[in-house]
């Protein structure tokens, strides 16, 4: 089953899918590792979005670059280290308490969750080739989206390498997603990128053509913080905090066709209520 079937799939059973960001983590539980994933599947996510990083002998993890000082007590960049130095790391749980457990091994977070769900691979543009032939190697090509912003050193080596591979980009502007549509690739899903919701890349028409063209809408229903604005502040926190109408349900009403959270359970819940 190709990653097209089992969205479709999935859609016929929910017609909104949810995406767990980093997987599901708080109290002991570390965000982007086995135990953040097999909790977001308990909270019946129906994929999980997790990062991408290669240390310098060509090891990837899970693990999102620019989190080193909160997880690891470090201000040195994953990608500067080797495999070995990795390994023997311990990470911080979200209370910074130091725990036993080590960044997780790229391969061993895809054969855990093999057959499981889809799989959102982030942040793996640094080192595109490689990822590639990783998922080859792996053979989860029926499993993974991968993503990437839109530079076309990345869209050519993409179509010329795995064109079947299901591909989502980063979408700021809708300039971008016409030099998507000049490659031969596999481009099923986009990512849109806005701060204001009357953005044009958002707009009624734009939406209602990307789906005639058969290209899913994922929004980042996420709250990073009180000052990066991923989905014109119709997000998690919010929808929490306040109504979750005017937050979740306005995503859902214009037409996006998964959203990325960090609750999902409490999305499940408010989107059974709606129905969706």
């Amino acid at each position: 089953m190709t990653v097209r079937d089992t969205l479709s799939k999935l859609r016929q059973k929910n017609k909104v899918l949810i995406a767990a960001h980093r997987g599901t983590s708080g109290g002991d539980i570390i965000f982007n590792t086995i135990p953040a994933y097999e909790n977001a599947l308990r909270h019946h996510v129906d994929m999980v979005e997790l990062d991408a990083a290669m240390t310098t002998d060509g090891v990837f993890y899970a693990f999102h670059d620019g989190t080193e000082p909160l997880l690891l007590g470090s201000t040195r960049n994953i990608r500067t280290m080797t495999s070995a130095y990795v390994d023997q790391l311990f990470l911080r749980n979200p209370s910074l308490t130091l725990t036993s457990e080590h960044p997780n091994r790229l391969e061993d977070v895809f054969n855990y969750l093999r057959g499981r769900c889809l799989i959102n691979l982030d942040r793996s543009w640094s080192c595109w080739k490689e990822t590639l032939s990783l998922i080859k190697k792996m053979d989860m090509q029926d499993q993974i989206i991968i993503k990437s912003p839109v530079r076309e050193e990345l869209l050519a080596i993409l179509e010329a390498e795995a064109p079947g591979l299901a591909y989502m980009p980063i979408l700021r502007t809708i300039e971008e997603e016409k030099i998507v549509q000049k490659y031969r690739i596999n481009y099923c899903m986009a990512e849109l990128i806005f701060a204001d919701i009357n953005d044009p890349l958002v707009s009624d028409s734009q939406i209602q053509d990307m789906h005639r063209r058969g290209v899913l809408l994922w929004a980042n229903v996420i709250t990073l913080d009180e000052y990066t604005i991923l989905s014109g502040g119709k997000d998690d926190r919010n929808a929490i905090t306040g109504n979750p109408d005017d937050n979740w349900g306005w995503c859902v009403d214009k037409g996006f066709d998964v959203l990325q959270t960090d609750w999902p359970l409490l999305l499940r819940e408010y989107l059974l209520s709606r129905k969706e």
